[in-house]
């Protein structure tokens, strides 16, 4: 086994914790609203939906990762377009995280700030 398969590996390992964070957040396990003010059940599932929804992205966006690794581990140009795209497209997905949780928290809450 050449070292880009055992990278691709790792990379496919790392994307199990995305994917069985998404199944708690869809489960309603992690109550990522849960102390916001004012936001009503159904809110909260939304946003635990969207977040869910998100968070396997993140983990399609690993798992494609590791196959363009695997397939393409020898060719360092094609690795190092893949890891731009894949640092791209993670991060903007954590920056979406971080306007639905804001967002549902404004809409959500009341009074205070």
């Amino acid at each position: 086994m050449q070292s880009h398969h055992i990278a691709a590996l790792v990379f496919a390992l790392m994307a199990l914790p995305a994917f069985i964070a998404a199944g708690w957040l869809g489960d309603g396990r992690l109550p990522v609203a849960g102390g916001s003010r004012g936001m009503t059940e159904g809110r909260r599932r939304a946003l635990d939906g969207r977040l869910a929804r998100l968070m396997r992205m993140v983990g399609i966006a690993m798992l494609a990762m590791a196959a363009g690794l695997g397939l393409w581990g020898g060719d360092q140009a094609r690795v190092l377009a893949l890891a731009a795209v894949m640092v791209v497209v993670v991060n903007g997905l954590a920056v979406a995280m971080l306007v639905a949780v804001f967002r549902a928290r404004r809409d959500g809450g009341g009074t205070g700030g």
